[in-house]
């Protein structure tokens, strides 16, 4: 009698605990499901340029984790919430996102990156932002992996920021880091044109000539593949016609007004002349270029 009725209660306690597992993989699975509906929701909000609503999204979702260890579909998500708050102006619910990428999964250059862009954005403090660029660039040369678009974007940044400095050490560390840079993507033409207008405003037109004909030649070469789309296409030609203005910049700089003047003009003919920048460009061209003729120059 004794044996039946422990067996009974066995049995008892056996089918309570396999209820409970029940209910708790049921109530994963819908908490899952949920997760996957609005990492979803967020990710066609970031695809239609809703980037506060993608980023609200993505935050339900985080929350549907509570504190349980982070597996890959939430670092997954963590990226994207990242990528959302980025993209809304929010830098500084960004960079708490990177941080805590950098916490939870690895010392990855990307996270590096966003968080350095974040730092700048944020008028954070220059050194910081200093520290975590080069940290991306040593794990970068180490993997020999190159410039990856989250390392220029860094790049383009912190180098906009150190331009801005009324010091010339911090200027000097801003085309530093562009020629490392174009050591590693010699075919990156706005990276030649970034360098060309910060060594035309160091005063070195010469080595500007240099990076702006490389860059050109890049850009040129590309514009004369096939297969091209017109959107890439019409991108490139902007770039083409950005770059053709800077070298016409550098000749007037080196106080080559004529040449100047000739660039600008066939600029004008090629690409219209219904720029307000490049009609007076030409316009203070022409007064110099006519006082030249009246010194007898």
């Amino acid at each position: 009698m004794k044996r039946a009725q422990g067996n009974m209660r066995a049995l008892v306690l056996g089918a309570l605990l396999w209820s409970a597992l029940t209910i708790l993989l049921a109530g994963c699975g819908e908490r899952l499901e949920t997760v996957r509906d609005y990492r979803r929701a967020g990710i066609e909000a970031m695809q239609e340029g809703n980037y506060r609503e993608a980023a609200e999204s993505f935050r339900h979702a985080m929350d549907y984790y509570g504190t349980a260890k982070q597996d890959k579909t939430e670092t997954d998500i963590l990226r994207y919430l990242g990528e959302a708050e980025f993209r809304s102006g929010r830098y500084e619910e960004a960079a708490a996102c990177y941080k805590q990428l950098l916490k939870s999964d690895s010392r990855r250059a990307e996270y590096l990156d966003m968080l350095a862009v974040c730092t700048v954005k944020m008028g954070g403090a220059e050194t910081d932002a200093i520290a975590l660029y080069q940290e991306a660039s040593d794990i970068l040369r180490k993997k020999q992996a190159g410039l990856s678009d989250f390392h220029l974007d860094a790049l383009y940044s912190l180098g906009e920021s150190l331009l801005q400095s009324s010091d010339s050490n911090e200027r000097s560390l801003a085309l530093r880091y562009y020629r490392e840079a174009a050591e590693v993507d010699a075919d990156n033409p706005e990276l030649m044109a970034r360098i060309g207008k910060l060594l035309v405003a160091s005063g070195d037109t010469d080595s500007a000539a240099e990076y702006f004909s490389r860059g050109r030649s890049v850009l040129e070469q590309r514009l004369s593949e096939k297969g091209l789309s017109e959107e890439e296409r019409s991108r490139l030609d902007a770039q083409r016609r950005e770059l053709l203005m800077n070298e016409a910049v550098r000749r007037e700089y080196a106080g080559e007004y004529r040449e100047a003047l000739e660039q600008m003009e066939a600029i004008a003919a090629e690409y219209g002349s219904d720029d307000p920048a490049l009609t007076h460009e030409i316009a203070f061209l022409k007064s110099r270029v006519e006082i030249l003729q009246s010194e007898g120059e």
